[in-house]
């Protein structure tokens, strides 16, 4: 997953997310580079995410619903309180017993 966390060619940093069975969570951070809107963005980490994650399983079905939600950090609480959301999430599916035991969160 180190692929996903340097997406300096992608025209953003995700310094932390989660890859769940049906749904992921990440801080995305544009650089000036990148395109101007969210939904721009989105189209183009989600494209770049589906052929890596297709690459590793050889699935070729939809990957993504149509539906997505956004949240902009606006403080460093904020910031620190989507972190613990995107950190526990594998651990309150049961998935993990930890963040760093799920393989796909950073």
């Amino acid at each position: 997953m180190e692929e996903l966390a340097a997406l300096s060619e992608w025209q953003v940093a995700v310094p932390h997310f989660t890859v769940m069975p049906n749904h992921w969570h990440a801080i995305i951070a544009p650089d000036s580079s990148a395109p101007k809107t969210l939904s721009e963005i989105l189209k183009r980490v989600k494209g770049r995410m589906a052929k890596h994650l297709r690459q590793m399983s050889r699935d070729r079905g939809p990957l993504w619903q149509r539906e997505w939600f956004d949240h902009w950090i606006r403080d460093d609480v904020e910031w620190e309180r989507c972190v613990a959301y995107i950190r526990n999430n594998p651990v309150k599916a049961g998935l993990a017993k930890t963040w760093q035991d799920h393989p796909w969160t950073k």
